[in-house]
């Protein structure tokens, strides 16, 4: 058990790193979506392993730098690639029940890392069982971070989705107490 949960968050890095670089990017005003970083991350190291591996070959045997930087770009290249597997494998429904008083009013979207919404759709939950389905494009956008909950009137509240919550793809249940903001 405690193997399979080693190899979980191993495989977590990628990802967790991708969302570190785009944070980064965007903080100095490179607004680029994921898709488009992993591809010019794979792009960049691709160039970058070509001089590398020409340095690797030439080498002699005591110089281990030349092999450390293509051990490195290798790991950045297998880190962007697994990303891009993993936001293509990546349900594109979120789905479940909301418990409140206010079911009428309520509206649901998803945000990115940027409080963006990521979710198409109105939002709405169905007033009698308070289900409620958003779909989104996580290769594009990335993976979906909160779920908000809006009603007229009370402050909004969020939710954190993990990756495992959206990769299994189960309806979780969340509630809703309207806070007046």
């Amino acid at each position: 058990m405690e193997d399979a949960k080693a190899v979980d968050a191993l495989l977590q890095w990628p990802g967790e790193l991708l969302d570190r670089i785009t944070a980064l990017l965007a903080k100095v005003g490179i607004d680029l979506a994921p898709l488009w970083l992993q591809l010019f991350l794979l792009a960049l190291v691709a160039g970058l392993l070509v001089p590398a591996l020409k340095r690797l070959r030439a080498r002699r045997k005591a110089d281990r730098v030349p092999l450390i930087a293509v051990v490195a770009l290798a790991l950045v290249a297998l880190g962007a690639v697994i990303g891009l597997i993993e936001n293509a494998t990546t349900p594109k429904r979120v789905a479940g029940t909301l418990r409140s008083d206010r079911l009428a009013d309520a509206r649901m979207v998803l945000l990115d890392f940027r409080d963006r919404s990521v979710s198409s759709g109105s939002g709405q939950v169905d007033t009698a069982s308070g289900h409620f389905a958003l779909h989104y494009s996580p290769l594009v956008d990335g993976r979906a971070r909160k779920l908000r909950v809006s009603v007229p009137g009370c402050r909004p509240q969020d939710h954190e989705l993990s990756r495992a919550q959206l990769r299994a793809a189960t309806e979780a249940q969340w509630s809703h107490q309207c806070v007046a903001g």
